[in-house]
């Protein structure tokens, strides 16, 4: 008597799954000559768009202080950041192109690479050459995601390093057979540790595999072994920190040469081991606000691909949904929610909006099931679209991509983006020869200090760091690297240690600030002179009048080179620019309105808020102004 064969419905399950052109967990997957050459024509189109639109000189944020860091094989703020440090120094050899651009060429190969491993894990998920490729460009042309891979940072390389340790993940998980893959993942989340700590909001999703895959892992135990010993390998890059720290370089933060340094800056302890920032006056506000700013990064495109894709994974590769799942969550709203950022203070959105590219990176994969099942949807509306379903719903992916990336272009080009080396610029050719120059705020400091270390530029004037001051291993660079200049004091502490006391004991230099609203061992024996971009330390002796403070100032203003409003990015840090500008005939008119001077008052107040807009008080300034006077 025949016997009936049992049916297996997971085994069927799987048999629809690769007739619908799904990967399961363990089939091996090879790459074809289409295939690599789909991937090839991604990489290219990304690759060039992104050298077109690159940053060929410094923009503001961290990125001067970066390539500083670069091209004199420095040490930057905490951690170090070592691996883009090294990485930068061997883009800086490069045989053309300003400092600023070799290094950035960095990120912007970082961002290539990063499309192309995206590209190559949906193909490998999904085994669809036209959904990978539309994931890919999506992810390539999100405005966040080309924006940061044109500019020298820490966040490009991060992608890169993220992508790659998911692409391994994933490719151990289908073939677990392969136990030294999942050692090089390990490795390489060492080596994005060394770049970008945020990398380890991925640990719970890879540890959600390696516990699927747990028997296998625990009938090798010297596998557990070889794995965090290739994380540990990952993390030899900090061994940098210790070698440049010893070079005194001329950007050492923290100087990382003895032990309790190097711990000091590899834990971020300067900024608070943990947090984010640890300025009271931008921390707090709403972790739902935080949460929903993550959510608005994301196109239209991107979004509705990622939530079909969740869907469709769901259904097809379950380990796949769980895995993304967990990785964006941690990366995403569980960061956001816990950034401490109080995104209704004034460009702090440009702080946060970096971290919400790991989770743009995490899901991009996902977005290929979305067009398979945009695929699927389609072919039931319309039957006779049945054989071209995939090709169609690719290609209006693709073109909904690229329409965007056509109207996000000038926004997103840094191409010719120059403000923060005028600004720079501006700042020195203010101050006299010999001038000590107190500067605060990042968007002043690190223009800077890439144009003096890097370029040359003004040698004659003493930069200081005033954020820095009160820290000793700050002190002593300064007195090594400037012997001319006096600190009289061991500690800046605001009182023995204080501006005036490093102000008298240099009595032939002049001191200028930047920054700088006031300074309480200042009062009662000096005043502020504002002399253009800068106020300048008077005694209390010295009377300026009113016309000579007007003079002085319209010089300086025809000679700089303010950004136009109408050019400035939004979100961007480059506002803070236009308010430094504005700001000196913002004070003349306030000492020509006091002065009972109404008419001269509003020309200066006009030619203030001509320069930056955004200043509310000078509205209100012109409406208390007499209207006939």
């Amino acid at each position: 008597m025949a016997r009936r064969r049992k049916r297996h419905p997971n085994g069927a399950r799987k048999q629809a799954d690769s007739r619908r052109g799904f990967d399961s967990e363990t089939t091996p997957v090879t790459f074809g000559r289409k295939d690599i050459g789909i991937g090839a024509v991604v990489t290219i189109v990304t690759g060039s768009v992104f050298c077109a639109t690159a940053a060929r000189d410094i923009v503001l944020g961290d990125t001067p202080e970066l390539i500083t860091a670069a091209v004199t094989a420095g040490v930057p703020h905490a951690p170090g950041y070592p691996l883009v440090t090294m990485l930068g120094h061997l883009f800086s050899l490069l045989p053309s192109g300003s400092p600023a651009f070799r290094v950035g060429l960095l990120s912007v190969a970082c961002g290539t690479a990063t499309v192309a491993i995206v590209y190559m894990t949906a193909l490998r998920l999904s085994r669809s050459r036209a959904a990978s490729a539309g994931s890919a460009l999506a992810l390539a042309f999100s405005p966040l995601f080309w924006s940061w891979s044109l500019v020298a940072e820490v966040f490009s390389p991060n992608n890169l390093l993220a992508a790659i340790f998911i692409f391994l993940l994933v490719v151990w998980y289908q073939r677990p057979e392969r136990p030294a893959v999942l050692a090089v993942a390990a490795f390489f989340s060492g080596l994005a540790f060394t770049n970008q700590q945020t990398i380890v909001l991925l640990g719970p999703a890879a540890l959600f595999l390696m516990w699927n895959r747990r028997k296998g892992l625990f009938e090798r135990p010297l596998m557990l072994v070889a794995v965090a010993s290739a994380f540990v390998g990952g993390l030899l890059p900090y061994c940098y920190l210790l070698w440049a720290a010893a070079r005194h370089p001329v950007m050492n933060f923290g100087d990382p040469s003895t032990l309790s340094n190097f711990l000091a800056v590899i834990t971020r302890k300067h900024f608070g081991t943990g947090q984010l920032i640890n300025a009271p006056k931008y921390m707090g506000g709403s972790p739902v606000d935080r949460v929903i700013a993550m959510g608005a990064s994301f196109t239209i495109p991107m979004a509705v691909l990622s939530v079909l894709g969740a869907i469709q994974a769901y259904r097809r590769l379950r380990w796949y949904f769980w895995f993304s799942a967990i990785a964006f969550a941690f990366t995403g709203p569980i960061f956001a929610a816990y950034a401490n950022i109080n995104l209704s203070v004034p460009l702090t959105s440009f702080v946060l909006e970096r971290f919400y590219l790991l989770p743009q990176v995490v899901i991009a994969p996902l977005m290929a099931f979305g067009i398979l099942a945009a695929t699927e949807l389609l072919a039931a509306m319309l039957p006779a679209l049945r054989p071209q379903a995939t090709a169609v719903a690719a290609s209006g992916a693709i073109v909904a991509v690229l329409a965007g990336a056509i109207l996000n272009y000038r926004e997103v080009d840094q191409s010719k983006n120059h403000a923060a080396r005028r600004f720079a610029e501006d700042i020195l050719a203010t101050v006299e020869q010999g001038s000590i120059l107190v500067a605060n705020g990042d968007e002043v400091i690190n223009p800077l200090v890439y144009l003096q270390a890097v370029e040359g530029y003004r040698p004659d004037v003493t930069v200081l760091e005033l954020p820095l001051l009160p820290t000793d291993w700050y002190l002593s660079q300064l007195r090594r690297r400037y012997p001319n200049l006096v600190i009289p004091f061991d500690h800046f502490d605001g009182q023995s240690g204080s501006l005036r006391a490093l102000i008298e004991a240099n009595p032939n230099r002049p001191t200028a600030v930047i920054g700088v609203d006031s300074d309480d061992s200042l009062k009662g024996n000096h005043w502020f002179y504002r002399r253009g971009l800068v106020s300048v330390v008077e005694q209390m002796s010295l009377d300026v009048k009113l016309d000579e403070l007007m003079a002085d100032n319209q010089r300086l203003l025809s000679l700089y080179r303010p950004p136009l409003p109408t050019d400035i990015k939004s979100k961007s840090l480059e506002l803070t620019i236009l308010s430094h500008y504005a700001m000196p005939a913002l004070v003349v008119a306030g000492q020509c309105e006091q002065l009972g001077y109404y008419r001269d008052a509003r020309a200066w107040y006009e030619r203030a808020l001509s320069m930056d807009p955004s200043l509310s008080e000078i509205r209100v300034a012109l409406a208390r102004l007499p209207a006939n006077q």
